[in-house]
């Protein structure tokens, strides 16, 4: 019995008859038979004759293995089944009606089925092309914070009409298979928000992290918990927003600390990993009993927490006293009174014009806005000439008298200059790389400057404050320099009192690890120090220091001194301020605004808007099944 099947295949493999009834066919086949190649498994591999078209029958997948394809039915047969006689069975059998035809007639059929083929790729890669477009369109106008019934409306309109001026009616036509309806846009949100949460919360599980947390209202009055994290990625730190929950109910400490701490568990991080908070002094946030970060030190031990810098920094810069603050309270009655009644706001914009000011419109003051006073006073320092002939002509006295006393615009000069140097220093303690070390230290050197300031305030030198000076020349002798030198006085009280503990010479050795004075650091283990001794010792390390930035340097020598490593970037992970989470805010305020006050996905939109992750569109565009819009 095994005899006669190897014997039948042998036959089959080396002895077939010819198939075709022409004798061209049957001397291509009688070649073709022999011809094969060794594979790895020293098996006969049969090629494609161009003559087997006549059967019907061409070839599909590798060039070195073919596959007989019949053109008619589209059947694939198996390599060895690549000899006429087998091809003509299969043809015979189930394409008999076919038997008259020629070979002109299958290349003809072969040909056209080409066509359809290409044209089929080319409909669905520009279904591909039309999917990544969409979500390209909606990461736009998600960072631009636009509604999302603008794709659909503005700019397929638009995209169209430049397409069909600039390339024709028919890439218009394509552009037109791009789907960009409101509910499309949505989707596409959410899928990218999706994403870039997934990839976040990936890295935060191979690293600690720091925090900055604050709560503010929206449009709606609905409370909103903002919270960014700083951490270890890519051999950097970086920041990157974490997340943006709505409050239900109360905004106290235990509810803020409940909701972000299911997130946490939601993406299978801890508290345990958190090494740095960042908060407002709201009691909510820093409440020694039931506030949020005393919450979370129960949870986590080691948690550092820190008052924002800047909030601190407001607070000190709110003591005027009660002649000064009577000068700002003058400015914004003059300020409000003009900019609150259109017509006034028409006539003085004509009257600086007229006078060619730079500036013709005057700021108004906002509370909540920390540079807004620096920036109300100074303009109004620069108008104080075209303010002091428009209050003449509408007949203010009281406003007009004020720009007419020295002593009153001493006073304005010296608070316009003030601002600006807290303004100075506001943003200076903003910034990506800003950390506890570099925010004291700026502090601290302000601090120092006042005190210098009083000393040369109480000498006569006003160089210090450029606009105070000026005056000074067209009105003799100061006559404020008392009152002046006592408000530097009572901010560097007020620093003092805010500031209380920013001595970070125990952080010295973070600074400069080399340095002769940080020989000897404090609080280290006995693990630490003999880590530190080493690197110390260590030569290249030292050459390493002088060319890289201080967060790589020490991120660099993760492997080698882990211990040490993982002391110092503890320390530069944590935040000073709460800047990232003010600035969300107000990214908040233009995505939620009157217009859009019912939006739902506050979050997916903050996240596509503000993140630093790029969502990954290539690979969500694999995972979803390709339409153009109908």
């Amino acid at each position: 019995m095994w005899r006669f099947v190897r014997k039948r295949c042998e036959m089959e493999e080396g002895d077939s008859r010819p198939g075709p009834s022409t004798e061209s066919t049957d001397q291509a086949s009688d070649d073709e038979a022999a011809v094969h190649c060794e594979n790895k498994d020293s098996k006969k591999v049969r090629l494609y004759n161009e003559s087997y078209l006549s059967l019907g029958f061409t070839w599909i997948g590798d060039p070195t293995c073919p596959v007989p394809w019949c053109i008619v039915c589209g059947k694939k047969l198996a390599n060895a089944a690549m000899v006429p006689a087998k091809l003509k069975r299969h043809f015979t059998t189930h394409h008999s009606h076919l038997t008259s035809k020629t070979t002109a007639y299958f290349k003809r059929l072969l040909q056209s089925q080409s066509k359809q083929s290409q044209a089929f790729v080319k409909k669905v890669t520009v279904s591909e092309k039309a999917q990544e477009a969409s979500y390209l369109v909606a990461e736009l106008l998600a960072q631009k914070r636009k509604s999302h019934t603008i794709a659909e409306n503005v700019i397929m309109p638009a995209c169209k009409i430049i397409v069909s001026k600039m390339l024709g009616e028919d890439a218009a036509r394509e552009i037109e298979k791009v789907p960009l309806s409101d509910s499309t846009i949505s989707r596409r949100i959410d899928d990218m928000s999706r994403d870039a949460e997934e990839v976040l919360s990936s890295q935060l599980k191979t690293s600690s992290f720091a925090m900055q947390v604050d709560e503010s209202t929206d449009i709606t009055s609905k409370c909103h918990i903002m919270s960014f994290v700083r951490f270890v990625n890519d051999g950097e730190i970086q920041e990157n927003f974490f997340c943006c929950k709505e409050l239900p109910e109360t905004s106290k400490g235990q509810d803020i600390f409940n909701i972000l701490t299911s997130y946490l568990e939601e993406k299978g991080l801890s508290w345990t990993n958190c090494v740095g908070i960042c908060t407002d002094g709201a009691p909510s946030m820093v409440g020694s009993m039931r506030g949020f970060a005393s919450l979370v030190r129960k949870e986590n031990l080691s948690v550092v927490t820190t008052h924002c810098f800047l909030h601190r920094e407001v607070l000190v810069s709110k003591s005027l006293g009660e002649e000064m603050k009577k000068v700002l309270d003058d400015v914004t009655k003059m300020v409000n009174f003009i900019k609150q009644r259109p017509l006034h706001s028409r006539m003085f914009k004509k009257l600086c014009e007229d006078m060619d000011k730079e500036h013709v419109n005057l700021l108004l003051h906002t509370e909540i806005r920390w540079l807004s006073r620096g920036r109300v006073l100074n303009r109004v320092f620069e108008l104080k000439s075209e303010l002091q002939e428009y209050f003449q002509q509408i007949s203010n006295a009281h406003f007009s008298g004020c720009f007419e006393d020295g002593e009153w615009l001493q006073k304005l000069a010296y608070l316009a200059d003030i601002f600006q140097h807290l303004n100075h220093l506001n943003k200076s303690l903003q910034g990506p790389r800003e950390n506890i070390l570099t925010s004291s230290d700026k502090i601290l050197g302000f601090q120092r400057k006042l005190s210098l300031w009083k000393n040369h305030v109480a000498n006569g030198n006003l160089k210090m404050f450029p606009l105070l000076s000026g005056l000074e020349s067209e009105e003799g002798y100061h006559q404020v320099s008392n009152l002046i030198e006592k408000h530097l006085e009572d901010l560097q009280n007020k620093m003092e009192h805010y500031f209380p503990s920013l001595s970070t010479q125990q952080y010295d050795w973070v600074r400069d690890p080399f340095s002769e004075e940080c020989a000897h650091p404090v609080n280290f283990s006995l693990r630490e120090e003999e880590e530190f001794c080493e690197l110390r010792c260590d030569r290249t390390l030292k050459l390493r220091f002088t060319e890289l930035p201080l967060d790589k340097f020490w991120i660099s020598i993760k492997e080698e001194y882990p211990e040490i490593h993982t002391k110092a970037v503890n320390i530069l992970l944590q935040f000073s301020t709460s800047y990232m989470c003010e600035q969300a805010f107000s990214c908040l305020t233009c995505i939620k605004s009157k217009a859009r006050n019912r939006l739902l996905s506050v979050e997916d939109e903050m996240r596509v808007c503000i993140s630093k992750v790029r969502p990954r569109i290539d690979a969500l565009c694999k995972n979803k099944q390709a339409q153009v819009s109908h």
